[in-house]
């Protein structure tokens, strides 16, 4: 068990990566992961990762939602640049994807501080893990997402030690295509009715989304695979999507499972839209379709079966905040105040109800919050370095 202390990097090497892999691995909002509960007497803390311009770093601030002027402190412990964020109760994990290849657990009463720090990777994988994301059954249990690897692992991220963090795996071999990078891509994951669901991208040899993609669903008492259509002549177990690329899925109360698919990663975006998953028939259908928008849905988040918002891609640092009525699909969209034209990188909804947009452009870096009944902006919080992700944890006042 590795306990350190981080501080500040005052003189960092200027690195810049961005290879196609690290495109794959795109990224978004990390949400509040599902857990959450407002009550009296909870604290909420926004965990922001952030990132440098030139992609030379990266670091974790943080933003206590109480406060009447909303301010950032940190940043903690600087590392690469390609990183998220997640949480559950008073624990933030910070995951170091690409190359990284780790997780550190932090209590956010000593936010200096990592209580574990482990690595993501097992003896004999080949290249990196590429870690995605933590999806939490229990203190006890949760599930690590892998994007490079073809297993993902069933962690306790209670562990006291290394050896006692991973306690079993998941196999989604089955999910590798012919045409493959050499993993089946696990982007996203959401448990909903005691069900892990899993995105599965699927890539080819060139980085591109030309394979069906596919949500892999797990019994989580048994981590047994379900059979979704056991009707079907396909091998595959799973649901296949009607878009591609998948980038988040979530679960909303009255709708079902958003899948947000980003489709090609250029113009003309084929397979861009959001597909909504029953989560107990497995059917799919489609909320918006590839063939209902030019551009590229790059986020989205859900604020009731009636109200959403996404995050429209045109170009390199080109994005639009939208707001929909899911209802009505495709024709309700409309762009929120100015936002447009932007580099927006993070969309998150707050355990309060407010929505909060990661604001990359240099010259006014930061969050911005909005009031999702007026679309008004209400606070703005400041970043040292650029917001690539959000997610939000619980802590007693």
């Amino acid at each position: 068990m590795k306990t350190e202390h981080y501080t500040r990097s005052l003189a960092l090497p200027f690195v810049l990566a961005l290879t196609a892999t690290l495109t794959a691995c795109g990224g978004s909002s990390s949400g509040n992961d599902g857990n959450l509960q407002v009550g009296e007497d909870t604290k909420y803390v926004a965990v922001i990762a952030t990132a440098a311009s030139d992609y030379s770093s990266g670091e974790v601030e943080l933003a206590e939602l109480d406060k009447e002027d909303i301010t950032a402190s940190g940043g903690y412990f600087s590392t690469i640049s390609d990183i998220t964020v997640n949480a559950y109760g008073e624990n933030y994990y910070l995951i170091e994807k690409f190359n990284g290849d780790s997780i550190k657990k932090v209590n956010v009463s000593e936010p200096a501080i990592a209580t574990w720090d482990y690595s993501t990777l097992a003896a004999g994988d080949e290249g990196s893990s590429n870690p995605y994301k933590l999806v939490f059954v229990s203190e006890e249990k949760a599930y690590l997402l892998r994007y490079g690897a073809s297993k993902a692992w069933i962690v306790n991220p209670s562990a006291a030690t290394e050896s006692e963090f991973r306690i079993g795996e998941l196999d989604l071999s089955a999910y590798l295509p012919e045409d493959t990078i050499g993993a089946p891509n696990m982007s996203s994951g959401v448990i909903a009715n005691d069900k892990l669901f899993i995105t599965l991208e699927r890539l080819d040899s060139n980085y591109q989304p030309t394979n069906t993609a596919y949500v892999a669903v797990f019994d989580t008492t048994t981590d047994l695979e379900i059979d979704t259509n056991p009707e079907s002549t396909e091998s595959l177990k799973g649901i296949p999507l009607q878009g591609s690329n998948p980038a988040r899925i979530e679960h909303v109360e009255g709708l079902g499972l958003t899948v947000v698919n980003r489709g090609a990663f250029s113009s003309p975006f084929t397979g861009t839209g959001l597909d909504i998953v029953n989560p107990e028939t497995y059917a799919v259908s489609s909320l918006i379709a590839d063939e209902d928008i030019a551009t590229q849905i790059n986020s989205a988040v859900f604020v009731s079966p009636t109200q959403a918002y996404i995050l429209n891609y045109s170009g390199w640092q080109n994005l639009a905040l939208q707001r929909f009525n899911p209802a009505e699909g495709v024709s309700s969209l409309e762009d929120v105040a100015d936002l447009t034209g932007g580099d927006f990188r993070a969309l998150s909804l707050s355990p309060e109800g407010t929505l909060w947009l990661g604001d990359a452009n240099t010259n006014a870096q930061g969050i911005r919050i909005l009031d999702t009944t007026t679309d008004e902006q209400v606070d703005f919080v400041e970043t040292q370095l650029l917001p690539i992700a959000i997610t939000f944890l619980e802590t007693e006042k």
